[in-house]
Formats: C-alpha cells, structure tokens, sequence
C-alpha cells in the first residue's frame, strides 16, 4: 500500500530558505588551487589601509618574514584578509605581529565574505609577538581584525600562515577503532580521538601488532597518517581494505624507517584502514598517538530520507544504511519516481554514486538543493541513460539535500536505489561536540559534557527531580548558529527552552517549549543568529523524569574550541595575600603588568578570614569571608572581573580540609562536644576522648577531648601541637557544608580551585570525595588540582584534572628537581624517560600537570635557571612561578638579582607557551635525536590536535655547542624558515632533514615551525 511522504511544512521551508539563501547565494564553486600546506601564500590579500606599497597587503602572505604588511597610521581597528580562492578545511592559523606587544585582535572565516564566524579570539587581550591556533571548519575567506595595541603600535602582520587542504579532513575522526590487544588506559580509541596525548599501546610487547579503523563506508581516502609515541627505526605497514578480507598496500615501512610521524598521500575508496606494526628497533611496544585517515566520508550514511513512494519492507532508509544487499524500492513501475537525502546540513559536495539493484538500461536524474525546493542538476543521465547498476560522477557545490530522480527503466524494473552515496565535507556541523559544558547540576556518572559527546547512548541528567535544570555550551568563540537539536533520554512530555547568548549575561529566546513543551524526545528547530553560549533549561517533565539530555546538538558554521582552558594556558604566579599583606586592590593594579610579561593566570591563596602564619593562611577561621586585610568581597569580585576583561584567569586556592582553632564554628564544636549537644558544627570535627596512639591528635581543654588534626608542628610526637583541626569527611553533616562552601566559592566566577592535599582530609575516599568535591566542580568544567597528591588514579577516580609533577620538582620543603642536576652534570639523557613516567601518563588520561622551577635549591646561577625554565615552559605542563612557599612581587622585579636581559628571557619564555599552542600544557612531546644526547635536549611539540608544532633545542654544556637535530620523519617540513618565538624574526632555514644550530652555554631556541 502506497505511504504518502511526510514534507516539511512551508513555514519550515521558508525559514530555513531565508536563512541559508542568506549565507550561500554568494558562494562561488571550487576552483583550481593548491590542495595542501601554507594556502595564504596562494591567496589575495587585501586590507583596510597599508602605510605603503613597501607594507601591502600581500606582504603579509609572501611567505618572508623579512616583510610585512602594515597599516597606514595608528586608529583602530584595522583589518587584513585572505581570499584563499575557494573552499579549504583549516586546521591552523599563525599570526605574526611586527612588534611585541600586548594586542588585541580576532580572526575570522566565512564562506560568502559577508556572513563571518570566530576562528581565534584574541579580543580581551594576548601577550607576544608570535601567535599560533588550531582551527577548524571549511571557509574561503579568512580575515584579521586588529583591535588595539596596549604601546599603540600600528596594526601590522609579519606573516599570516593559514594550513589547509582541500583534500578533504579527518574522516577517521570518532568512529571504531579496535586492536589486536590493549593496555587498561590505553584502548585503541585513543589513537582517533583527535588528542595527541593520549594514545593507543598493545598489551605487550609481542609483534605484530595491529590497529585498525571502520570508517562505517566505503570512503574516499586522499591520505593515511600514523604517529607513533616516540622517535625510532619502525617495521610497520598500513593497507586499506573494502570487505575487511582483501587488502590493499597503502603506506609499506616494512623495510624499517627511522622516524615518528608518516602521512602519505593515496587514492581509492576504502572502507576499513590497518596498520600492522612489525617491529620497533629499541623495543617499543606496538602503539599509537593519532592513526588518522584524511578524505571524503559518505555524507548520505544514516541519513534521514523520503521517497515518492515506498514499497512496504523496502524502505527509504535502506539506500543509505552502508549495506549493498537491501535497497528502497518504489511500489509500482510507475515513472518518475524520487528519492531525497537530507545531509544533515550544507555541505560541499566532491562525488555522488548511484547503485541500481538490478542491471538495466536506466535513465535518471541527481540534482542538489540548499532548501529543498530549488535544485541544481549534478548528474543528468535522462538522455542516453546507463547500461547496468553503477555511476559515479565528480560534483561540486555546496548543498543540504540530494535527490535521485529515476525516469526510465527499459525492462520496466520499479525504481530503486541499493546505496545513493554522497561524498563531501560537511559545512554545516555540530559545532557542540567536545566543548566546554556547564550544568545547575549532575548525577555522578551523567557529567553535562556527556550531552555533547556525540553519543546518542549516554546522557547528562541533573542530580533529582527538582526543576528548573539547566545546561551551558560553551562553544569557544562566537559562531554562526542556524539549527538546534535537543534530544532528550527519556520519552515523555517535556518543557524546556534554549537561549543564545555571545557574553553569557544577555541571552536570546531560540527555541520557547515552556508553553505546550513537546512530546517524545527530540526537537528541532531551524535558527539565525551568532552566538557562543547556548542554554538549555528544562522546566518540565510530566512523568517527573530528572532533567537530561541525551544530544545538545548545535549546528552551524566556526571553529569550536574543544580544549579547557587549563590546557592551553600558562604561566602562573602565585599570590599569598595575606602573608604579604597585598590586597584585592593592589593585585588589580597588577594585572596589567603581569599581562605584558606574559602570565596566562594568577592564583589567589586563601582570600578568606584566618592568621597568616600557618600555611600562609590556609586555615578559616569564617569559610563564607575575605580576610579583612586584603579588602572586601565586591574588591575581590572587581579583581576576578578585571582580571576575565584583560583575558588573565583567575584561580583559588581554598580548603575544605581544615579549619584554625580560634573560628567560631570550631569553638562551638567543643563546646557541643563538652555538653554532648547535637549541632552540625560538633560533627565537622573529630573529637575523642581518648586517641590512638602515635597519631594524629591533639588536646583541647575546651572540648575536654582530642581533636584529629592532620598537620602539625611536630609530626615526630603522637600528640602534634596543632592549631588547624580537620574537617570530618566521614560525617554526613561536613559533606553537605562543603558542598555549600564549594558553591559560595565557585559561583563567584573563579576559573579553577587549588585544594591542599586531599588525599588526606581525614574520613576522605574516592566515593565521598566525588560526591562532596569533585561532582560540584565538575559542574563548573573549571581546572581542579589535587595538590601534593599524585598518580592516574587522581584523574580518572578521584576527578581531579591538574596535578604536580613531583618527578621533576618539589617545593614547599626540601628541594628536589631532575633538571638542576642534569644541568649541573651536563646531561640531560634521563629527563625524557622521567617524563614519560609522570607527564605523559597522567596526559594519557586527560590530565594535566603543574610544574614550578626548583627554587628551593640554592646557588643556581640565572642562566642555568633559564634553562631549567625553558625546559619546563616548553615541555607541557602547567607552569608556575612562585619561590618556594612564596611569590615574588613583579612589581619589584621578577627576580631582583638578576641582569635585566635574563628577566626579559624569562618573560620571552612565559610569553612563548601562552602565544604558540604548540608548547601548551598538553599535547605530544617527541624526543628528536641529535648528534649527542648526553649532552642536548632535542624535540617536537604539538598542541592537542596536533596541528600546531615546534622545534626546541636546549644545549646543556657550559660552552657553546653546534648542535644536529634528525627531522628525518617528524613532520616538520625540511624546506622552511621557522621563526624564533623567542627572540623574533626568522631563524635559521631548515633545508634538509639534518637541522644544525650553534647554542650559547646553556643556551637554547625554541622554533615555530610547519
């Protein structure tokens, strides 16, 4: 029986006509260009002044950095732009200022030159000279915006480098990985999960070894990469194959080769790609950073479908499930018969094939549309038609929906389709998946950023059946918004709304379901707008289900940022305010110096009331104040705000762990313990009347008891003399306070919390430290570091996702570091290998770590403490700059001792991880070989995506040294002029995969390189 198809109404049509004739009626095809590498160098630049033909425009994108464009005088803003001359996928940007300078600016893409969507924002402020971005999205157009310039400086670009291919992206991206074997924390996914530093390592250290990857269709496949952990002489092969039987040599190292990373550029379609590692010269085991496959997936794949009509049990969705043996058939022989694909979004298109389930000779049409009412023809076959099952035929344009028309079948075969498949690269995405997700509140086990994980099986859902609930997405940077998706777990009827908002304070209604709500679980609903923040607050559920969102789905056009920003920002100085005596007002007025010196934070210890002279202040004697010294609680809001508006991140070190003696609420636990009077305040403490012995008490005449007290002044004794009793975790009525204490906290705007040693809070586990600490910051996706605790297990039990790396330094007692001995030994061989051990295993499980210099060793000279921090600013890790227990005042000099060319080194370096993402906290470290490793430091850095890289080398002899770096294999081009994050301008050429450089004592470079 003959189904009418369900259409979309006309007001839905023409909604979304107005909104996506709005954006791509400009949009011309793709044109011949180069498809890989530096595109600007092939671009048109023009810009909104130029001083003089000698600072034109295309100075800027000549590929010298002997030249540069610059504006015609000093007003602001002004801008640069790039027509790159068609469509490309960008993966980087590099901007690179005349001068050094404390700017502030944004870079743009758009596909029309008139609709604009964030790529970098740069607008509250950014420290350096040099700047490099991953990006991501497909635009034609890239434009620079310089906004100010904190010592007025024209608006200049050295060089703007923007990488892109058209050869199509990472299709590999999210889909299934598997493995011949595994390490626990080490599953195959992690080599396509778009993170260089997690990782993929086999079970053992037997080979072969193989990793493979479904792409779910047969795609077409332009490149295959593979990026091992480390840098050595590799046996392995990849091949691709259809059938996941028959195999095709893609990518053949059977004869080893030197190396860690290996693209290579291929042809063909192929379902499934291998690689298979057979052997690994200093004994690796089998693994992988990223096994990526580049190139076009089938767009059409799963998508939603319509026909004219449908034979029952031949249903439309069986022409785009991936499975050659079943296919939509019409219901009759009756011609013309239709069958429409909807993409999902825009999407610019590289191939259509059409496969007929049975040999004919056939006549047909395929035409695209952006709306579903206008179309274009891309393949016309009504005339001659075709003689058997098969065409395939290269397309372009950007489109949403594609169309098979049949119109003639000679053995008067009912119309059919067994696979209509799409090949392109999406334009129109979900911008939400992997971004920063906020929430009122969650069930441990359901976070908010499990509703933008991209998997429709797992949900946010709030902590109870209490209303309103809501969630935030945070995309990043501001984007063009033309789709929502709201998919809830749980059928029912639902009443919820979304808002939109590009500050986070003013928002606007998009989708209104607080009225009639909807029944079911999904909703969709076309928008137009340009927001960063979206908010979905549910109101309503009629058979009382909590809260939850399966998918927040956000389409549209820009370049989400899907890292935290702990993970990309560094340099932090540490403030003991009230050991100092320095107030909420004065450390304002530093915020701006410490912006031009290159801080990417600022962290506050303890703000609220309490004597300064245990821990310099930690214990409270009022957890819900600000200790009257450093000024008022509006001061200490005004300095978070001022901070956030010049782009400086503000963290708080406080402590749910232990109170001073002297507040009020411990004397009235004592008193209530001395008359046996139930209060809450008697069971935040520990009171016994008689303690264990060799243990942690100490006596309390008030109480008439003893009270636990984890720290103290003479841990030698069993009874310690200590003034700071610790809270009871193992008492419900102190995990409900903290969680009120850690709200008050939080919800005053702080961008990450320092806790002293939770490991040790007495009563504490990982159950209840998850449910009354880390639960209630994991609402805020703000950093959280668990200091003086350590190992993976504090990332992926206790949930905490910043922690000291005490394998390379300790502070706060005696001193300890491994790189001041390397440096005094002039060998720096074991540092890689301590770093793997720490470092990199608490990276491989999405933590970061938090690393100062040693200044607790004495006697250490400035130049090889510069080189101790250059190790560290480069390396990946959270860089702090405190001494010992205490900060340096910046104000006074950074470090007073020392030659004013070295603190201008120590900024360069501060500066240089903040600007160059290559060198953020996480992503790969690679140790490059040099012509002695004894006696120099050598490797690559790469931010998370892997797509922002540089070369650093350290020379840790007393003298000067000429040192060869193998590049050989790296992927970092042997044809090219890096520059000098450090010192400015280029440095010197890379000609060959053999790179040598001449370094003072202790000297070191660090490289931006491509």
């Amino acid at each position: 029986m003959n189904r009418k198809t369900r259409w979309m109404s006309m007001m839905t049509v023409m909604a979304m006509l107005m909104t996506l004739m709005a954006l791509f009626a400009p949009v011309k095809m793709n044109v011949a260009h180069a498809a890989n590498g530096n595109l600007a160098l092939t671009g048109t630049a023009t810009a909104s002044s130029a001083q003089s033909s000698t600072f034109a425009a295309g100075k800027a994108v000549d590929g010298s950095l002997a030249t540069y464009w610059n504006a015609s005088s000093t007003s602001m803003p002004q801008w640069l732009q790039i027509d790159l001359g068609g469509l490309y996928t960008l993966s980087k940007i590099d901007q690179t200022f005349a001068n050094d300078d404390v700017w502030k600016y944004k870079i743009e893409g758009s596909l029309d030159n008139t609709n604009w969507a964030t790529l970098v924002d740069k607008s509250t402020s950014a420290s350096g000279r040099t700047f490099s971005d991953g990006v991501n999205g497909t635009f034609r157009y890239v434009k620079l915006t310089v906004l100010s310039s904190a010592s007025g400086y024209t608006a200049s670009s050295q060089e703007l480098t923007i990488i892109g291919s058209d050869e199509g992206y990472v299709i590999s991206d999210g889909k299934t990985y598997t493995a011949s074997s595994n390490l626990a924390k080490y599953e195959p996914g992690k080599a396509g999960d778009g993170n260089t530093s997690t990782y993929w390592a086999a079970g053992n250290g037997s080979l072969p070894q193989w990793l493979k990857v479904d792409l779910g269709s047969p795609s077409i496949v332009t490149a295959v990469e593979q990026n091992f952990k480390d840098f050595d002489t590799f046996g392995f092969k990849i091949e691709g194959s259809l059938d996941n039987t028959s195999w095709t040599m893609l990518l053949d190292r059977t004869t080893p080769a030197a190396g860690q990373a290996f693209k290579q550029a291929v042809s063909g379609q192929y379902r499934y790609v291998r690689l298979t590692v057979n052997s690994s010269a200093s004994g690796f085991w089998a693994g992988s950073t990223e096994f990526k496959v580049y190139g076009f997936a089938n767009l059409a794949l799963g998508k939603s479908t319509s026909a004219s009509t449908t034979e029952p049990g031949w249903d439309t969705f069986k022409a785009v499930d991936g499975d050659p043996n079943t296919y939509w058939l019409a219901t009759d022989a009756a011609m013309p018969q239709s069958l429409t694909v909807d993409l999902g979004g825009i999407s610019s298109l590289k191939r259509v094939e059409q496969n007929f389930f049975d040999p004919d000779i056939w006549k047909f049409k395929i035409e695209a549309s952006t709306d579903n009412v206008n179309w274009t023809m891309l393949a016309d076959k009504t005339g001659a038609g075709i003689n058997g099952t098969f065409l395939g035929q290269d397309v372009s344009g950007n489109y949403r929906y594609v169309r098979l028309t049949v119109t003639f079948s000679q053995n008067s075969h009912w119309a059919c389709s067994g696979e209509l498949k799409v090949f392109g690269t999406p334009l129109e995405r979900n911008l939400a998946v992997g971004t920063s997700v906020t929430s009122s509140s969650l069930a441990p086990g359901y976070e908010p950023w499990i509703a933008v994980d991209g998997n429709p099986n797992s949900y946010w859902i709030a902590s109870d059946a209490t209303m309103p609930q809501w969630i935030i997405v945070d995309l990043g940077v501001n984007s063009l918004v033309t789709r929502l998706e709201q998919n809830f777990f749980d059928a029912d009827s639902w009443k919820f709304k979304i808002e939109g908002s590009t500050d986070k304070t003013n928002w606007t209604m998009l989708v209104d379901k607080s009225g009639t709500g909807i029944n079911g679980t999904s909703s969709v609903t076309n928008v137009s707008g340009t927001y960063r923040y979206i908010k979905l607050t549910v109101l309503y559920s009629q058979a009382a289900h909590w809260a939850c969102s399966g998918e927040l789905k956000v389409f549209g056009f820009g370049s989400p940022v899907t890292t935290k920003w702990w993970e990309s920002t560094s340099g932090v100085m540490r403030y003991y305010a009230k050991y100092y005596n320095q107030t909420f007002n004065y450390l304002t007025s530093q915020l701006d110096t410490l912006k031009s010196q290159g801080y990417g934070a600022i962290e506050l210890v303890a703000p609220y009331p309490g004597a300064p002279d245990v821990w310099a202040g930690l214990g409270a004697t009022d957890n819900y104040g600000v200790d009257s010294s450093l000024g008022t609680m509006a001061e200490m809001e005004n300095l978070i705000s001022q901070a956030h508006a010049k782009g400086i991140r503000i963290v708080v070190m406080l402590n749910p762990g232990y109170a001073r003696d002297t507040a009020a609420m411990f004397l009235k636990a004592a008193d209530d313990y001395r008359n046996n009077v139930y209060s809450k305040e008697r069971y935040w403490f520990h009171f016994s009347p008689t303690p264990s012995p060799y243990e942690r008490w100490t006596w309390s005449a008030r109480a008439n008891a003893y009270y636990w007290a984890y720290w103290g002044d003479n841990p030698a004794t069993p009874q310690w003399d200590s003034n700071i009793p610790s809270y009871n975790f193992a008492n419900q009525e102190w995990r409900d306070e903290a969680k009120k204490y850690l709200r008050f906290w939080m919800d005053k705007g702080f961008d990450g919390i320092v806790l002293d040693a939770p490991v040790v809070y007495d009563g504490i586990n990982v159950s209840i430290n998850n449910s009354s600490i880390t639960d209630i910051l994991r609402n805020y996706d703000i950093s959280s570091n668990a200091e003086g605790a350590g190992g993976q297990e504090m990332i992926t039990d206790w949930h905490y996702n910043l922690l000291q790396d005490y394998d390379i330094t300790n502070w706060g007692g005696s001193g300890y570091s491994t790189i001041i001995p390397a440096i005094n030994n002039q060998n720096p061989n074991a540092i890689d290998g301590i770093l793997k051990n720490n470092r990199d295993a608490i990276n491989a499980v999405n933590g970061i770590t938090q690393t100062p210099p040693s200044w607790e060793i004495a006697g250490v000279s400035s130049t090889k403490r510069l080189l101790e921090i250059a190790t560290l600013t480069t390396m990946g890790t959270f860089f702090y700059l405190h001494n010992g227990q205490h900060t340096i005042d910046p104000t006074t000099s950074i470090i007073p001792t020392w030659p004013a060319a070295d603190q201008a080194m120590l900024s360069k370096l501060i500066k240089a991880q903040n600007s160059y993402k290559a060198l953020s906290p996480n992503g790969a470290r690679v140790k490059l070989n040099t012509n002695d490793n004894n006696k120099y430091y050598a490797f690559k850095r790469t931010n998370k995506t892997g797509t922002s890289k540089a070369l650093v080398i350290l020379n840790y002899q007393n003298s000067s040294q000429t040192i060869t770096v193998n590049l050989a294999n790296t992927d970092i081009g042997t044809s090219q002029t890096p520059i000098d994050l450090l010192n400015g301008g280029g440095a010197a050429a890379i000609t060959s995969s053999s790179y040598t450089v001449t370094l003072p004592a202790y000297g070191f470079t660090v490289l931006g390189v491509n």
